[in-house]
């Protein structure tokens, strides 16, 4: 197996597992978001303020009380006001964010992994076939027969020449 081949399977790999780790993030974000898997509380926000700063930003940070367990504390990332009482949804890694409700929101978190899929497929279609051009080199059903003939692994065995007609 030459070098570049093994690169090229390793990088379509890496692609590869890379877009179904962005497929599996862009749904669970996206049902969370959207509240289809139906866990969303709501809040009443108390205290909002600013967090971060410098190249990437600042992002409003928004706390308060679940409505219904006023001792429970919920903190998520919302441009909001003291006294709004919004829904959220929390993630399987802790923070909350709130619910989207809105059409764009719906267009945006379905078209999502949809695209991330498309890029999938196509990374592990190469990885496919760069897998597939090994095996045939290495069962001599590829060109490497024509090697073991005399012939180049570019030449196909025809001498180039056009026969009369």
């Amino acid at each position: 197996m030459t070098r570049g081949r093994r690169r090229d399977i390793a990088v379509y790999g890496m692609f590869t597992l890379l877009g179904t780790a962005a497929v599996a993030w862009t749904v669970i974000t996206g049902l969370v978001q959207l509240d289809l898997l139906g866990n969303a509380v709501q809040v009443r926000l108390t205290e909002c303020h600013q967090e971060g700063g410098g190249r990437a930003g600042s992002h409003s940070v928004c706390s308060g009380p679940q409505v219904g367990s006023e001792t429970r504390t919920v903190e998520i990332r919302y441009e909001g006001r003291p006294g709004e009482v919004v829904r959220a949804a929390q993630k399987p890694w802790g923070s909350y964010v709130p619910v989207e409700t809105g059409f764009v929101a719906w267009g945006i978190w379905v078209l999502a992994p949809v695209v991330c899929l498309m890029g999938t497929v196509a990374a592990g279609a190469l990885t496919g076939r760069e897998i597939r051009r090994v095996r045939q080199r290495f069962s001599g059903h590829g060109r490497s027969s024509g090697a073991r003939s005399g012939h180049g692994d570019d030449d196909d065995g025809s001498s180039g020449a056009v026969a009369p007609v």
